[in-house]
């Protein structure tokens, strides 16, 4: 059966406690997904994958994004490790 190009959201894992985290800092800022993106250079549609925990960042974006929103990488991965989507 195709999903003709629907993302199966992930019910846990690394990839989307980062993203809930990542979220929420964000959100604690009061930005949007579009600021994030300006300042970090990469599409929005990208931050909303990364924060649905679809797809996994590679450190050069997890850095970018981080700058953008003004914390730290470990912060965000702290943050990621208290989830209950962390496994």
């Amino acid at each position: 059966m195709a999903t003709h190009g629907k993302h199966i959201q992930p019910l846990a894992g690394p990839e989307k406690a980062f993203g809930q985290s990542f979220r929420q800092l964000r959100k604690k800022r009061g930005m949007s997904q579009e600021e994030v993106s300006a300042r970090a250079h990469c599409d929005r549609t990208t931050i909303s994958l990364i924060e649905r925990g679809l797809v996994s960042p590679k450190l050069e974006t997890i850095v970018g994004l981080c700058k953008a929103i003004t914390t730290y990488p470990s912060l965000v991965m702290r943050e990621m490790e208290n989830s209950r989507f962390y496994r």
